[in-house]
């Protein structure tokens, strides 16, 4: 297993460097500590190759990051697979909240050719729209879609108790007031994560509300301000749901919350069987595309032209990967009441 993931690592060096300047498609990933967004990536990951089939495009982690997420996809699979006894059974975060900034960057094109473009998707620890609210701010400027991690039992649990104080929504409208030039015309998801209890229990309509309820403020922002707004919820490991919050008992943690997720394996026997994780990459292409087709009745916004210009560029002669991205359209999840998938605020940019 070590040997095959060292190769892969190797191989997509190689791929990387042949492929140094295609363009590069940004997201910013936001969200409070331990939510699990790393998780996210190794679930978009473990999903990706199949969910992409339809198609004639190919996605693919650069560099090394194909064995850093296989290897924690591995780690997740381990969670479910070796079926500890209750009291061991981690947070479906279960890889250690990042200390600093990280960029996940994976390769796309077409089947059969090298990578025509790059996305870079950069998961910036919570603190950090407070202690670097700049730093934060220009990725932001750089990127088309803004990935808001909201943990789920935090926000559901003893009626929304500790929100404030695990998700911090009043933080994040702040933030955003304070920097609405790079905000404009974009698009914010609201994801909750760690929703498998609710889904099991049918009480996704509930989620969905307690979402446009503990943000109706970001919601009333963005619909002032161009920015497309969808809830869409993740299940992140699938096998494993919320039993109850219980008293954090780790003094190194107390000061980001009073109280963790004490959790169950779920189904007979539980799976490793994440469910709606490429969905944030189905919503980033096809706003991509749709901003760009906007952009021509829209010249005047220079800073965006020169922002993507290469990309531009790009789409404007690989007509066959244009028309590939646009089938993703088909994919993308936008009214769905099982999981309770819904655009709450729509844009003038794209229109679904």
């Amino acid at each position: 297993m070590i040997d095959r993931l060292q190769n892969i690592g190797r191989n997509f060096s190689e791929q990387l460097g042949r492929g140094a300047n295609v363009p590069v498609i940004k997201a910013t990933m936001l969200g409070p500590r331990a939510v699990g967004k790393t998780t996210i990536m190794a679930s978009i990951f473990s999903q990706s190759c199949d969910a992409i089939a339809g198609t004639s495009l190919f996605f693919r982690p650069s560099g090394t990051l194909g064995g850093d997420l296989e290897t924690k996809r591995l780690d997740l699979m381990n969670v479910i697979n070796k079926q500890a006894s209750f009291s061991d059974i981690p947070s479906p975060s279960v890889i250690n909240a990042t200390a600093e900034e990280t960029v996940f960057e994976f390769e796309m094109g077409m089947v059969g050719r090298p990578q025509s473009l790059k996305i870079q998707i950069k998961d910036f620890p919570g603190e950090y729209i407070e202690s670097h609210k700049e730093t934060v701010n220009n990725f932001i400027a750089e990127s088309q879609i803004i990935m808001l991690a909201i943990d789920t039992p935090f926000l559901m649990e003893q009626n929304g108790k500790y929100n404030d104080h695990k998700n911090k929504p009043r933080q994040i409208l702040e933030f955003f007031t304070t920097h609405t030039a790079s905000l404009k015309d974009k698009m914010l998801l609201l994801i909750p994560l760690k929703s498998e209890r609710y889904f099991h229990d049918g009480r996704m309509k509930d989620v969905e509300q307690r979402v446009r309820t503990e943000y109706e403020e970001l919601i009333n922002y963005c619909r002032k301000n161009n920015i497309l707004c969808a809830i869409t919820p993740i299940q992140t490991l699938g096998g494993v749901e919320l039993d109850k919050l219980v008293d954090n008992q780790d003094p190194l943690t107390q000061a980001f919350t009073p109280v963790v997720g004490s959790y169950r394996y779920f189904g007979r026997p539980p799976k490793y069987s994440p469910a709606f994780c490429v969905q944030p990459l189905y919503y980033l292409l096809i706003y991509m595309v749709a901003f760009y087709e906007w952009h021509k009745t829209h010249s005047n916004k220079k800073w965006y032209e020169k922002m993507l210009g290469s990309l531009y560029s790009l789409l404007n002669k690989d007509e066959s990967l244009l028309l590939e991205i646009k089938k993703l359209r088909g994919k993308v999840i936008t009214d769905n009441s099982l999981m309770s998938y819904k655009i709450v605020v729509p844009n003038t940019v794209l229109n679904i």
